[in-house]
């Protein structure tokens, strides 16, 4: 199968990634940092030299970056079987809502709404021609409806997770492309661990599981 799954050059993105590789699949390697990029890429080629990995340093918060992924995939590929949108983030800090930043809380919102839904707009622009294809959107604390304290703005941006993917289920239930919740739970990922005492790290070691776990349990 050929996958996309952006902001996967660590945390459960990668993991992911290198269970579809190990499975015989292609993958992407993306996410801002472009010198992040090239290190995965280089280390997960030389991992699995049959496997063919589209290196490409997409920002999902800048709709032309999507689109960019999406057709470079296509040319590459001819195809996409499933694309994922992964990429994500908390934020710098955790304060109330009052005291975060306007550059901090517009860089939450563009990559985990704007990021979410311009990659459903790529996914969907490749997959509707040949009719077949699946979407994941990731969950993330606030999806379930429950208060984010001192992380409002990325409750708010996670509960936008849930809605769409209902919409676009109903918008295009009658094509054979799937569009999926994927909840994986808590997972000891840096968006759980941004500025965590030692004492939250206790717990969060106690109730989160690591990400390598949670994607093979999903890939398998």
């Amino acid at each position: 199968m050929n996958i996309i799954i952006t902001g996967n050059t660590k945390g459960f993105g990668l993991a992911l990634t290198e269970e579809f590789l190990k499975a015989g699949d292609n993958v992407n390697i993306s996410s801002r940092n472009e010198n992040r990029v090239k290190d995965v890429a280089t280390s997960l080629k030389n991992q699995f030299p049959k496997a063919d990995i589209i290196e490409y340093p997409c920002d999902v918060s800048n709709p032309t970056s999507t689109t960019d992924l999406a057709n470079i995939a296509i040319e590459k590929w001819k195809k996409i079987d499933i694309w994922i949108n992964n990429a994500g983030t908390s934020g710098i800090t955790r304060k109330p809502l009052k005291e975060v930043p306007i550059d901090e809380l517009q860089l939450v919102v563009n990559t985990n709404v704007l990021g979410t839904l311009y990659g459903c707009q790529a996914a969907l622009s490749v997959m509707l021609p040949s009719n077949r294809g699946k979407i994941f959107n990731l969950a993330g604390w606030g999806s379930d409806g429950r208060t984010s304290e001192l992380s409002a703005v990325y409750g708010v941006s996670k509960a936008s997770a849930p809605q769409l993917t209902k919409t676009l289920s109903k918008e295009y239930k009658k094509t054979n492309i799937g569009i999926h919740f994927l909840s994986p739970g808590m997972m000891m990922t840096d968006l759980v661990l941004n500025n965590a005492t030692p004492d939250a790290y206790g717990i969060f070691n106690i109730i989160c599981e690591y990400p390598e776990i949670v994607a093979k349990k999903i890939c398998t």
